[in-house]
């Protein structure tokens, strides 16, 4: 699966018009970084880092704290709204 990063929540790892490569499982690490659908919009994809993992779901937050939705407004996600974990960015290369 690929996706095109929007937004800033990920900055500085990564930014928007970033191009990933995901692999479908909702199988998460702590620190591994996913997407998922927002609990509370589930029509919305968000790109995250797993900050810590419980029998019912993960903690997700961007890496950019004062630009990310994340579990400090919307909750744990449940496992089942974790679509997949970022592998890598594949476009572009390289980053000024």
């Amino acid at each position: 699966m690929v996706a095109r990063i929007q937004g800033d929540s990920m900055l500085p790892v990564y930014r928007s018009g970033d191009l990933v490569l995901i692999r479908k499982s909702s199988q998460a690490k702590r620190n591994q970084i996913v997407i998922a659908q927002r609990p509370d919009r589930e029509d919305l994809l968000v790109i995250k880092r797993v900050l810590t993992v419980t029998s019912k779901g993960y903690w997700l937050q961007g890496d950019n704290m004062h630009s990310s939705d994340d579990s400090r407004l919307f909750g744990e996600v449940p496992k089942d709204l974790v679509k997949g974990i970022v592998l890598f960015r594949y476009w572009p290369l390289f980053t000024n």
